[in-house]
């Protein structure tokens, strides 16, 4: 039986790239895995952007004032739109890790049940007023959930890119990472879309009758109604079944007598080494002709395989369990090496400064929109979040949205490392201009959405897809989950003392000064940028193999 003709529809996708690589449209087995992959990206942005929309609304009920007080801007301001983030580190850290020793398998999902589990909390608790509780316990309760929310939403970053960069082929692989990065763009864009839809549900009741009470119910459904897409996402994330890339870092690890590096051809050594059981990714017991074209998923309680059973076969659990752990060594031992740490600093450090601009902009959009007037704090709390999330729409359909888009489209024509610099400078740009400007875009509301939606779109059109893109393609399989997770995890701590400092800045010296420093952190992202090689059409493992081969041959002297 052809090695190839396997019976999962994934392992059939990823061995069958020559009839894919001259088109650009997804194939349908492309489709169903760029979905389960992308629906992730999509609730995450909602989950991390709805904060924008909400907290008006949370505040008016916590506090009585849509707007928060000086003395309440630090638990209801920038605590409370740091509190995601805060988890996202620790579940980029985490699943990285755990998605290198255990699998892809093993851990795609779990993810999910986290940010299921914390959503459901988040619009549990007593309303203000109710047992005592007060509006300081409110934001307590949801900062301490929407931590816990953030590891799921962390966790789908080094998961999410490492599933689809495993079964992408070289000459797509780009435009998939793209596409499903470009779902957070959808996500945020639905914020205000769902927010506008809720709000003209409950306008009689507050605007006509002045029920503020209602915003009680208004903040819930925001945030409660994203459970449906994740409950539908965890179904087809859990059959899902391991990547044919992941089981060859499986096979080498088992191979301790190097049989496999000591080939005259290591990769076609271990490819049939790899695909010398035709039931790996099998679930289902068709022996059909057309199983190709049958779902990705498979069962989740599909028995193991003969291949998964010969690596643990005549061994106890503990043994196991010590055996994958023995995988932190690889990390170890990987990164020994400047020019692999190198990449890593590089990585690291750019998507760092990176999401201290971006998020520095998008977590506190609605600060930047109040500073030029387009909404007045006076108005009646329901005319201030209608209007607020108005601009708030406006800005993300001209710019945010298209940036995503266009990056998707051209990134396979551009490269990675000089969209990523061009990016890097163009926002810098923008923000010199806005910041610069400033005083006079206060006065002519067009000009500042224009020189913002320029700014949102450079983000997108740059650095931000860029910065995600990259540590999926330049790091090898077997340890591609924890350097894209660490990668992340760095970018979201510029996350975070962008959503901690940049209303203490504004307040202390100016929000036009603050994108000041914004301008100097893009300049410097562009140079750090230089320190990475182009990864179109880069084959880390092929890479990584021959290092390897060379490092054994090297011991043998």
């Amino acid at each position: 039986m052809d090695a190839y003709q396997e019976k999962g529809a994934l392992a059939t996708y990823e061995q069958d790239e020559s009839a894919k690589q001259h088109r650009w449209g997804p194939t349908v087995k492309e489709l169903k895995l760029l979905l389960i992959a992308s629906t992730g990206f999509f609730i995450d942005a909602y989950d991390l952007f709805i904060i924008n929309l909400a907290l008006p609304a949370i505040s008016l009920v916590a506090f009585g004032t849509p707007s928060s007080s000086p003395t309440q801007i630090s638990l209801s301001g920038g605590t409370f739109k740091a509190a995601a983030n805060i988890g996202c580190v620790v579940g980029q850290l985490g699943f990285g890790l755990l998605s290198d020793i255990f699998g892809r398998k093993a851990v795609y999902g779990k993810e999910m049940m986290i940010i299921i589990i914390a959503t459901i909390f988040i619009i549990s608790p007593p309303s203000v007023g109710e047992h005592g509780f007060s509006g300081v316990d409110l934001f307590t309760w949801l900062t301490v959930w929407r931590v816990i929310l953030g590891i799921g939403v962390g966790g789908d970053y080094p998961m999410s890119s490492s599933v689809v960069a495993d079964r992408a082929n070289l000459n797509r692989r780009g435009t998939m990472l793209a596409f499903i990065f470009s779902a957070q763009g959808a996500g945020q864009f639905a914020c205000t879309i769902i927010t506008l839809i809720i709000l003209a549900c409950f306008r009689t009741g507050i605007r006509d009758h002045g029920n503020y009470g209602q915003f009680n119910a208004v903040w819930r459904i925001l945030f409660g109604i994203i459970l449906v897409p994740c409950i539908v996402t965890l179904y087809n994330r859990l059959r899902l079944p391991e990547s044919t890339k992941f089981k060859a870092v499986q096979q080498m690890r088992a191979d301790k007598e190097n049989k496999i590096l000591n080939a005259d051809d290591p990769k076609a050594a271990l490819q049939a080494r790899t695909a010398a059981n035709p039931g790996a990714t099998q679930g289902d017991g068709d022996d059909s002709a057309h199983s190709q074209d049958k779902d990705i998923e498979i069962a989740p309680e599909s028995k193991p395989t003969p291949q998964e059973t010969e690596l643990t076969e005549g061994k106890d659990s503990k043994q196991v369990w010590y055996e994958k752990l023995g995988a932190l060594n690889e990390f170890v031992e990987y990164y020994k090496e400047w020019r692999h740490l190198k990449l890593l600093i590089a990585t690291a450090g750019c998507w760092f400064l990176l999401d201290i601009t971006f998020y520095g902009i998008s977590l506190n959009q609605s600060v930047v929109i109040d500073s030029v007037g387009l909404v007045d704090k006076n108005d009646e709390p329901f005319k201030y979040i209608w209007d607020n999330s108005i601009a708030n729409l406006i800005i993300t359909a001209a710019g945010f949205l298209p940036g995503y888009y266009v990056s998707m489209f051209t990134i396979e024509y551009i490269g990675r490392k000089w969209l990523q610099f061009g990016g890097f400078l163009l926002e810098a740009l923008f923000l010199g201009i806005v910041a610069g400007a400033f005083d006079y875009l206060k006065e002519h509301s067009a000009s500042f959405f224009a020189c913002f939606a320029l700014l949102q779109f450079f983000f997108n059109f740059g650095a931000n897809m860029t910065c995600f893109v990259i540590p999926a393609e330049v790091f090898p399989t077997r340890v591609k989950g924890f350097s894209h997770g660490f990668s992340a995890a760095c970018g979201k701590v510029g996350a975070i003392i962008a959503a901690l400092g940049f209303g203490e800045a504004s307040h202390h010296i100016g929000t036009d000064n603050t994108l000041w420093i914004f301008f100097g952190i893009s300049i410097v992202g562009a140079a750090l940028t230089l320190l990475l090689p182009e990864t179109k059409g880069r084959d880390a493992d092929i890479i990584d193999m021959e290092e390897r081969r060379e490092a054994h041959a090297k011991q043998l002297q």
